[in-house]
């Protein structure tokens, strides 16, 4: 987390030391900043704030390669709704981009929202999902409350403000600054936390768009995570089929979707948010698409007679490709004419703000050159088998009669009866299933009892 406040040990020396020689500069990078949304001064708060964290460059580094992945959602998600593109620069200082960040109120995720309030900006908490760690629902909700701060305040500056402190901690202020209009006018009326949130607000757009003045570099992750894309999923679907059919690991479906609790997607009418590496999406939408009627397993097995192929991220699978830039083009231009986001093209290419853009220029960018395909797969449908214990322990099964399950295939799930046993006896051990499903099911004729050894498959 960009922290708010420095640590007041060697704080001034930092400052010093780093801002002292170029006072100047810095002052005139942030006045090429937007200043609409907020007068960017170089005050003391926000000088320490830039030391403390250029003497930690590890820290900046990774900050700004978790940009490339989180930046483009945020910049969506704000232009949509009218708002000012340079509030994305809000969740470094709330949670360092990390997406599982807590803080030690309980407060959760890239935006920061506690369980008790996330509800009442469309956040949904239940035993499947929690979307304050969904990074476009959680932005939406922040851009409701920002939204309703702004309207209230009439001051982006001191709605910022406000989502540290709330919009009456500020108002409270305001009145007692004698209705002073900004931030600034209101700013040591406000709790302490709160004076140092907005000039923390400023060092972090600083930090990120001039890292390079300070020959920071940034600690890209592979481009598999750079080039991610969010697919919406209206079926059930759980991350060990998804990592079956798109070759990722599990691991690395979980890193950018946590807000899924049990590693699957409840299939909700509204449906549900999946980031993916943009390669595997074509994919995955094909088979989507292709069983659009089938209900994938609320719980497959995840041991290892079920393996998945080792995900191994290779940059090799994309194209480095440059655009010679016009007379007159900006990098938002470009950035429209390739389809890209701004803030991505800015990282790859090392711009800030203060660079003008030479005509024959060559930007550089990445594009997908090998797609996941969907793979075909023969199976038998004994290796489909998955036996559950059922009273007594089922007829043992070695685990190479396992195979990996095709991205087609349907896990039947099965029991293997140890004795004598009716099919009225079976149906009572699973409270959603009837007597007359199981024996439809099994193409049965009436509650006759089944002999040892015999295999019962089990609806879902």
């Amino acid at each position: 987390m960009l922290a708010a406040t420095a640590p007041m040990a060697n704080t001034d020396a930092q400052a010093s030391r780093i801002i002292s020689v170029a006072d100047a500069d810095v002052k005139a990078r942030l006045e090429l900043l937007d200043q609409s949304l907020i007068e960017h001064r170089l005050d003391p708060a926000v000088k320490n704030i830039i030391a403390y964290h250029l003497s930690h460059p590890r820290q900046m580094a990774t900050n700004i390669g978790r940009a490339m992945v989180y930046f483009p959602i945020f910049e969506e998600e704000l232009a949509a709704a009218g708002l000012p593109a340079t509030l994305k620069y809000l969740p470094i200082i709330e949670s360092a981009l990390v997406p599982r960040a807590t803080s030690r109120v309980g407060a959760q995720g890239l935006w920061q929202f506690m369980p008790g309030t996330a509800p009442e900006f469309g956040l949904r908490i239940d035993e499947w999902v929690d979307e304050r760690l969904d990074a476009q629902r959680a932005t939406q909700a922040a851009i409701r409350y920002l939204k309703d701060a702004h309207e209230y305040l009439g001051d982006w500056s001191l709605a910022i403000a406000a989502y540290n402190a709330g919009k009456g901690g500020v108002a409270r202020a305001r009145k007692r600054s004698g209705g002073k209009a900004d931030f600034w006018g209101v700013q040591k009326h406000l709790p302490r936390e709160t004076r140092h949130y907005v000039p923390a607000f400023i060092a972090a757009i600083y930090l990120t768009e001039f890292y390079a003045k300070h020959d920071i570099v940034p600690q890209m992750p592979v481009l598999d995570e750079q080039l991610m894309t969010r697919i919406r999923v209206y079926k059930p679907l759980s991350f060990y089929r998804i990592a079956q059919i798109t070759g990722l690991s599990i691991d690395l479906i979980q890193r950018y979707n946590p807000s899924y609790k049990k590693g699957f997607l409840p299939a909700y009418k509204s449906g549900h948010n999946l980031l993916l590496p943009e390669r595997v999406v074509p994919a995955l939408q094909t088979y989507l698409d292709v069983h659009a009627d089938y209900d994938d397993e609320r719980a497959l097995p995840w041991g290892h007679i079920l393996e998945l192929p080792t995900y191994a991220p290779n940059d090799a699978q994309y194209t480095q490709q440059q655009s010679p830039a016009s007379i007159g083009d900006s990098l938002s231009c470009i950035a429209e004419r390739l389809r890209l986001p701004a803030s991505q093209l800015a990282i790859w290419n090392n711009l800030t703000p203060l660079d003008s853009i030479a005509e024959g220029q060559a930007i550089t960018y990445y594009r997908v050159k090998d797609y996941v395909q969907l793979p075909k797969r023969e199976v038998h449908v004994s290796d489909l088998l998955t036996h559950r214990r059922l009273r007594l322990q089922p007829k043992p099964i070695a685990p190479a009669d396992y195979t990996c399950l095709p991205d087609f295939a349907e896990v039947k799930h099965c029991v293997v009866l140890h004795q004598k046993m009716r099919p009225s006896l079976i149906a009572e051990q699973y409270p959603h299933l009837d007597i007359s499903t199981l024996l439809t099911h099994n193409q049965l004729v009436g509650n006759k009892p089944l002999p040892a050894g015999w295999v019962v498959q089990i609806p879902n």
